[in-house]
């Protein structure tokens, strides 16, 4: 699975739509979006384009996580940052690829911070209530932060990055735990090489 790191956009668009067909809630509806919301964006460290984390989430939850069977687990990994980080509302996503995509959406979006909250704190008290959510959710939060961890050189200030490996350690592996075990052991390996590697 570490070869999508190789993959160009174009390549790893081609790779999750030549296996995924026609499905509802449409993925391909929600790859044109995911690409659409997030144009111009790029990410943190590697300056390549923001849509290649979507895309990879998606491809983490169809090829590790095995969720050919649940579109719209694949369409929410593909839209999870869209309410977050672009002009495209939960509600926009809701409206366009179905109610459950919306509410994936909704579940996986970080609250606001609150007056003199820190970061991690913040994102520890959006891990608590994600815990609520269901399984869906937890399975896309953690292929979401499987990508994180692997692609997090050069994002993260040293402060920040202990940060983040421990809210995963703490805060999303037993969410992973409790949904998926291949993606579980994917994301403990990732940490581990993350944690030697600091």
């Amino acid at each position: 699975m570490k070869a999508i790191y190789t993959l160009s956009v174009e390549e790893l668009e081609k790779r999750l739509l030549d296996q995924v067909g026609s499905t509802w809630p449409p993925i391909d509806k929600a790859v044109a979006m995911a690409k659409s919301a997030h144009d111009g964006q790029v990410r943190k460290g590697s300056g390549e384009p923001y849509v290649a984390h979507s895309l990879r989430t998606a491809l983490w939850l169809l090829e590790v996580a095995e969720q050919k069977h649940n579109p719209a687990v694949i369409c929410a990994g593909l839209l999870h940052d869209v309410a977050e980080d672009t002009e495209v509302t939960a509600n926009d996503v809701e409206d366009s690829i179905g109610s459950k995509v919306g509410d994936l959406v909704r579940a996986l979006t970080h609250p606001d911070l609150k007056e003199g909250e820190s970061e991690y704190a913040r994102n520890m008290r959006h891990l608590e209530g994600l815990r609520w959510e269901g399984r869906d959710a937890h399975i896309v939060k953690s292929a979401d932060r499987l990508d994180n961890i692997l692609t997090m050189e050069g994002a993260f200030t040293a402060e920040r990055r202990e940060e983040y490996l421990k809210e995963t350690e703490d805060g999303v592996l037993p969410l992973t735990l409790a949904s998926n075990t291949a993606l579980y052991h994917a994301l403990k390996d990732a940490l581990a090489d993350a944690k030697s590697a600091s």
